[in-house]
């Protein structure tokens, strides 16, 4: 009776250790995927210098439009995101931006006093666009995600002041156009997104994604449409640890220049079960209006994530 009891014990105290694991490895067995889990963390992008670009056509005064008026802005975004997961791959996605930002346009050319100045010198800080939306994100193989979604934005600032606007302006170049439902002003951002998460081998990550984004104005003003479309690559160690790079292409249909590309080096922590995630890069515009990024007065954007994954 002895030895069975202490067979018994042996047994209780085995499932006592295996049970937890045996649930970790049924709860992780996604967990590789940024697009399943909950997730709760904030992002932010900061302007390390000053970018001369086209500016807005609400931005400039009188009768010059988008693409004829040159500017200084600087910017520094900020966002509450959330991921939530509801019931099998279906999750809830929320974000709450807000943004500074400061802007001077001039008209192109040489300047002659006062009449090549087409705006004031503006600044301002403004809570953005509310998003509320679902994705669905489903394993195909063990090592592919597919995923798709839509989202919904409500533009919660109103009759916007000149200093508003400069802030919108700076915040939309601020991520290379990407993201533009925070900061698009007066519209109603309405997207559909696609992707997919590749795992290779173990070590090697690859995420791709493409976003349509068609924005309804609520002041009488212009439809807009934005194409979004990133790419990235990472090597991650076992311990979530990782290096990578991203390229991303925005395509704003209803401007002059229809598309801007932009490449961020990145390093950050992505731990594999529970626990804390990290990334820092450097956004860096490639090629006109905003690049290239590294010469002076052009795009180079530090940035930064920082939450929890449970």
């Amino acid at each position: 009776m002895r030895q069975l009891a202490s067979s018994l014990a042996a047994l209780s105290l085995l499932l006592s250790f295996t049970a937890p694991a045996l649930a970790a490895e049924t709860v992780t067995e996604d967990g590789w995927a940024k697009s399943q889990g909950f997730r709760l963390g904030v992002e932010a992008d900061v302007l390390t210098r000053t970018i001369e670009a086209n500016l807005p056509r609400d931005i400039v005064s009188g009768d010059v439009t988008s693409g004829g008026a040159e500017g200084s802005s600087f910017a520094a975004s900020f966002a509450v995101v959330a991921q939530i997961k509801l019931v099998a791959g279906l999750h809830l996605d929320a974000e709450l931006p807000f943004a500074y930002g400061s802007s001077h346009a001039s008209a192109p050319g040489p300047a002659e006093g006062d009449a090549a100045t087409v705006a004031p010198e503006l600044e301002g800080f403004f809570f953005g666009n509310p998003s509320i939306g679902l994705h669905y994100s489903a394993s195909v193989l063990p090592m592919l995600m597919l995923i798709g979604g839509l989202a919904a934005s409500v533009p919660i600032t109103q009759d916007p002041s000149d200093d508003t606007k400069a802030a919108a302006a700076a915040a939309l170049a601020v991520r290379g156009y990407f993201d533009s439902q925070r900061a698009l002003l007066e519209h109603v951002p309405l997207r559909a997104r696609g992707g997919i998460e590749l795992r290779l081998i173990e070590a090697f990550h690859v995420r791709s994604d493409l976003v349509a984004m068609f924005a309804i104005p609520t002041d009488g003003g212009d439809t807009e449409f934005f194409i979004e479309q990133g790419n990235e690559a990472e090597l991650r160690s076992l311990g979530g640890f990782g290096v990578g790079a991203r390229l991303q292409a925005a395509f704003p249909l209803t401007e002059t220049d229809k598309v801007q590309l932009a490449a961020e080096p990145f390093v950050g922590v992505e731990p594999p079960t529970s626990g804390v995630y990290f990334r820092a890069g450097l956004l860096v515009a490639l090629d006109e209006p905003l690049g290239f990024g590294l010469e002076q007065g052009k795009l180079a954007t530090v940035r930064a994530a920082l939450g929890a994954k449970f």
